[in-house]
């Protein structure tokens, strides 16, 4: 992936592998190699069903994802969360092997864990997605995520989830600078997405995306707005997901949606703070 991104000509990448920082010591070795500065980071996933008890209406099943950049690469409580959190994916994901089994799809979890890079390696759905098309047992990856495994599909399992604003606290505990990402997945409308950003801020929110490369830029105008309106950063980036998501490619994504220069130092400068203050404790 570093190679990829010095290929398309980019001078900085941060890695945020969904629940998982495992790979980022590996990815800044790389990163000295092909002269790109690599931003350790991870991606949580979190828990929003509670938007019913505030009152809410998604206009869709809401997703919400929280960005977390500069992990230190020594010891430190977000770290060690994100080690359980990997020990509970493990465990379901051979359960969602029994779950397919059962719905009479011949895969095995042998299958699924060569297709994520062997032994050892992460494993997450777009896995199961790549096995499912190769079997034939639908056409595409898409398919396989409405068929199987959406949240809500035939073999969904649900998993050990963070809520919104412990998500947050761990992240700040760790001297870690979170950001909401992509915040047009959570389907809220805009007064409900101004108070829940209001709410996570106050708990240490640092930022939110605005330019994510999923959606034209003129479009997250009302996001960038937002951000500067509660004093976030507002970055973004590609979401590139590999093979996996090939419409989107690096730099930019789908809509080639550049995050501006300063984005990088604002975050480096909020990551500094935040780490001074969990060395002063």
């Amino acid at each position: 992936m570093v190679a990829k991104a010095a290929a398309a000509g980019l001078t900085a990448i941060a890695v945020t592998d969904h629940d998982n920082d495992a790979g980022c010591a590996a990815a800044i070795a790389a990163g000295r190699e092909h002269g790109v500065e690599v931003v350790a980071g991870v991606e949580i996933s979190c828990d929003v069903e509670d938007f019913a008890a505030r009152g809410w209406t998604p206009s869709a099943r809401p997703t919400m994802h929280l960005l977390g950049y500069f992990v230190p690469q020594e010891d430190n409580p977000l770290s060690a969360a994100l080690a359980e959190l990997q020990r509970a994916r493990a465990d379901r994901n051979r359960l969602m092997v029994e779950k397919l089994n059962e719905l009479g799809v011949e895969v095995t979890f042998e299958e699924v864990e060569d297709e994520a890079g062997g032994p050892g390696a992460q494993i997450g759905r777009p896995h199961f997605a790549a096995v499912l098309v190769r079997h034939g047992v639908v056409p595409d990856y898409q398919a396989a995520f409405d068929t199987y495994l959406a949240k809500g599909a035939k073999a969904y399992l649900n998993r050990k989830l963070y809520k919104p604003i412990e998500a947050v606290e761990l992240m700040v505990s760790a001297g870690v600078v979170p950001v909401l990402a992509h915040p047009f997945t959570l389907n809220l409308g805009f007064e409900e997405l101004e108070r829940f950003v209001e709410d996570l801020a106050a708990a240490g929110l640092s930022g939110i995306e605005g330019y994510h490369g999923d959606l034209p830029e003129v479009e997250q105008e009302p996001f960038r707005a937002l951000g500067r309106a509660k004093d976030l950063i507002v970055s973004g980036g590609s979401d590139y997901h590999g093979e996996m998501r090939p419409d989107r490619g690096l730099p930019g994504g789908k809509n080639q949606v550049i995050v501006p220069e300063e984005v990088l130092e604002q975050l480096r400068s909020r990551a500094m703070e935040l780490q001074r203050r969990r060395r002063a404790g």
